[in-house]
Formats: structure tokens, sequence, C-alpha cells
């Protein structure tokens, strides 16, 4: 009997042994369970922040992308039209350049025209005077002369009184032969009247001018010579 009780008391030993072991194994194992529990709540937490993180970065990578190439395609916008005014003022800048070539060659073929038309007046003048010279006598040239200081005179006398103007009252009276006293004071007479100065001449000889005369005051030049009327008669035939 007491063997039994012993046998008793060792089985409900045991078993209380087992009881306890097992309770303290499933309270071991329920904790670590719910540790794990708490950290695969604490890592799917994180996974999400994570998650939400990069979704957020993602979306600011694209915000953020989107918006360079709106800046690269405003660029390339601003840059095309900087290369088209570029070209425009390029090309309006050549247009000018050429513009002004053209002009100047046309200013100087204008220039090289009126300077061979000039050099041709000259020399059309003097070969005609040559021929005068070599045409008339001497008397011929001399009734010539004369014919053109009346011709002067009566021009002259055309002029409204103070329409002449000049700074000085002393001029030259220049002339192939020399002139009548009577026809050098009325020129003064009349230069006088017309300057509303007391005009005096000084007579010069100049062969050269073959008929007529030349009046100088200062910067004022009245030319009645043979010579200058075949110039404005040169000059009335390129005109017309």
């Amino acid at each position: 009997m007491l063997i039994i009780q012993l046998i008793i008391i060792q089985v409900m030993t045991f078993a209380a042994l087992v009881f306890v072991l097992r309770k303290i194994m499933y309270s071991a194992s329920f904790g670590e369970t719910k540790r794990l529990q708490q950290l695969n709540q604490e890592n799917a937490k994180k996974t999400q922040e994570l998650a939400n993180k990069i979704e957020e970065a993602e979306k600011q990578y694209q915000e953020k992308l989107a918006h360079a190439e709106d800046e690269v395609k405003k660029l390339k916008s601003r840059a095309k039209e900087e290369v088209e005014k570029l070209k425009e003022a390029t090309l309006d800048k050549a247009k000018q350049e050429s513009e002004r070539i053209v002009k100047q060659a046309l200013n100087t073929k204008e220039k090289v025209r009126e300077e061979i038309a000039s050099q041709m007046k000259e020399r059309s003048v003097d070969q005609s005077l040559k021929l005068v010279q070599n045409i008339l006598s001497s008397n011929h040239q001399r009734l010539v002369h004369e014919g053109l200081i009346e011709d002067v005179l009566e021009e002259m006398g055309k002029i409204e009184q103070g329409k002449l103007q000049t700074k000085t009252d002393k001029g030259e009276l220049i002339t192939p032969y020399e002139v009548e006293k009577s026809k050098k004071e009325k020129i003064a007479t009349i230069l006088s009247k017309k300057t509303d100065k007391k005009i005096s001449l000084e007579e010069k000889i100049d062969k050269e001018l073959i008929a007529g005369v030349t009046i100088k005051l200062g910067s004022l030049v009245i030319d009645g010579s043979l010579a200058g009327k075949l110039r404005a008669a040169a000059e009335t035939m390129r005109k017309g």
C-alpha cells in the first residue's frame, strides 16, 4: 500500500512537473510568439512607411522630372527664338551692308561719271578755245572780247540791287586785253550799286582768257570769259 502511495505521489509529482513545464514552455512560446507578432507588426509598419517614402520619393522624382522636361522645352524654345532673332539680325545686317556697298558703288560710279564728264567738259572747252584761237584772227578775237564785255554789263545790270554779297570792296578785273576806261568804270559802278559798297577794280592781263573778263571780289566770282560761256553752254547741253 505504501508503495502504491509512493508511486501515485511520484506520478502526481511527475504530472505536476510536466504541467508546470508545459505551462512554462507555453508561456515562453506565447511570449515569443507575441514578440514575433510585435516584430512582424513593426516590420510591416516599417515596410509600409518605407513603401510610402519610396512612393513619395517616386512622386517627387516624377514631378522634378516633369519640371525638368518642361524647363528643357522652355530652354529649347528660347534658344530657337534667339537663333531666329540672331538669324534675322544677321540677315538684316547683311542686307544693310549689301545696300551700303551697292550705294557706295553707285556713288563711286556717279562720282567717276561726274569726274569724267567734268574732265570731258574741260577738255572740250580747251579744244574750243584752241579752235577759236586758230580760226579767228586777233581782230576777230578782239571783237568777240568786246561783245562779251557788253554781255557782262547787260547781265550785271539785270541783278537786283544788294543781291551780290561780298566782304571786300577791292577786286580784280582779269582780261586778255586792256579794257576801255569808260567800260571799266561802268563795271565798277554797277558792282558798287549791286553790292552796296564802293568797289575799286585792279586790272590784270591774262592772254589765256582769249576773250571776255573775269571779276573777282573775294569769294565772289563773275565769269564773263569765253571759257566761262563755253562751260555754261556745255553744262546746258549736258542737262538738256
